[in-house]
């Protein structure tokens, strides 16, 4: 009885701890869906935005921490990472810009990008032109959807992180 009530404390003190560090993350990590089993899947994929404001670049870090390596596809059809610009602290976008999430200019291009495990992938955004015509914030909106795959680059998993709104000024 001790050592399950023991259990139970210690199991809500970590659940404490990784929801109060998921909060400030600025991503939402979804669940995996496992295609195949067998694979040790522990790992994540961490994601993280900036802004330099000397450089005029907005920045978008993906960190594989996966043990096997994770394709992030572009599709030429539907795109899901943007650039947000926003005038005089509005509450929703003035205007939002599809960029490419695997680091080609042509989003028409369907295109994959193939991240190694503790690796990261870099997608930049210049923001001179948004400041030339006077829009004050910028942020990143979408989701980066990714597939784990083994050595044949077969799927193993699907994830996604969802992007929460993290406005920079310009």
């Amino acid at each position: 009885m001790k050592t399950q009530v023991l259990f139970q404390a210690l199991l809500s003190v970590c659940l404490l701890i990784a929801t109060t560090c998921y909060g400030q993350t600025g991503y939402k990590l979804e669940d995996l869906k496992v295609e195949k089993t067998g694979y040790d899947l522990q790992g994540t994929l961490l994601s993280s935005e900036s802004y330099d404001k000397q450089t005029k670049m907005l920045t978008l870090k993906i960190k594989n921490e996966y043990k096997h390596d994770i394709i992030i596809f572009q599709s030429s059809i539907t795109n899901h990472l943007f650039v947000c610009e926003y005038t005089a602290q509005r509450k929703s976008p003035t205007n939002r810009i599809p960029i490419s999430k695997t680091g080609r200019n042509d989003v028409t291009v369907s295109n994959m990008k193939i991240i190694k495990p503790d690796s990261t992938h870099v997608v930049s955004y210049n923001c001179e032109g948004m400041i030339a015509r006077g829009f004050d914030q910028v942020s990143f909106e979408g989701t980066v959807t990714y597939y784990l795959v083994d050595e044949k680059e077969e799927i193993i998993a699907t994830g996604g992180v969802w992007l929460e709104e993290r406005r920079f000024d310009l």
